[in-house]
């Protein structure tokens, strides 16, 4: 006898014991947990019996007519379906199609000048050893794409403007480690604007400056102290910015970084449209 039997089986004996209002409200219960075993099972029973029909002797046009009654554009998709999702669907195909044919990084490269990267998502990380070093460069691509496209470029003897390309900027982590020692530098784009800020004779023009500056042991934690790249000697910024250049972290370096970020966060956003693509046709 299971426990909801046991305690209907009970219900006489407590019915004694209580008081007027008592015994209704478990004469009610006594009725509802009687029954309830009786309608659940019937309606298993009533369950298995429409499952188990095949459904080989069901014509495809009713199948197709059931499911058209679940969406209101009538394409006949099953499920939840609108009109806006099969306009949605009808951009993205022609929005991918017209991405794809301007994607430069068809697939993920496992190496880039002389590091070896790995991607997880948005993140990318490079690493390289060089003699008792390990530099590695780290930086995330999101929401590192100019805001709004550059001006296009006027050329009378074209009919139509040629749209500036847009770029990935991303601000990125470079470590140098040596043994358990970690120096840590957050370094990041120079706009056009500081760029066209900075003194004539300064003829080296770097593209990307330092941010923050860190040495720590072991792993990082939020206790180790960190200065700003505004607030260092002007010399020793200099030096700081040699030693990223000595190993190989340049202006050209970083100019080349910036369009592996943007070929790799461009395939990242077709990849995107294609899941939203898929979400929208129910697949």
């Amino acid at each position: 006898m299971n426990g909801l039997m046991k305690v209907a089986s009970r219900m006489p004996q407590m019915k004694n014991v209580l008081s007027p209002l008592g015994q209704a409200f478990y004469a009610r219960n006594v009725v509802r947990n009687s029954t309830l075993v009786t309608k659940r099972q019937f309606a298993r029973n009533i369950w298995h019996m429409c499952s188990s029909r095949s459904d080989a002797g069901i014509n495809t046009e009713v199948k197709l007519k059931r499911h058209s009654e679940l969406c209101s554009c009538g394409c006949g998709i099953h499920g939840v379906h609108t009109k806006s999702d099969k306009e949605l669907v009808e951009f993205l195909n022609e929005e991918i199609a017209a991405e794809k044919k301007s994607m430069k990084m068809a697939q993920e490269p496992a190496e880039f000048e002389g590091f070896q990267v790995q991607f997880d998502g948005s993140d990318v990380n490079l690493t390289k050893k060089l003699a008792d070093e390990t530099i590695t460069i780290s930086f995330n691509v999101n929401h590192t794409v100019d805001a709004e496209p550059p001006e296009p470029q006027l050329n009378p003897k074209m009919d139509k403007p040629e749209l500036g390309e847009m770029k990935s900027k991303p601000s990125f982590e470079v470590d140098i480690t040596k043994g358990n020692k970690t120096l840590s530098f957050t370094c990041s784009f120079i706009d056009d604007a500081e760029e066209q800020q900075q003194p004539s004779d300064d003829s080296y023009g770097d593209i990307f400056g330092i941010d923050e500056m860190t040495m720590f042991e072991g792993e990082w934690n939020e206790k180790v102290y960190a200065v700003s790249g505004e607030i260092l000697d002007g010399y020793l910024y200099d030096l700081l910015m040699s030693q990223l250049e000595d190993r190989g972290i340049s202006n050209e370096f970083v100019d080349k970084l910036s369009q592996f970020s943007t070929q790799y966060e461009h395939k990242s956003y077709v990849n995107l449209l294609e899941k939203l693509q898929k979400f929208a046709s129910g697949k």
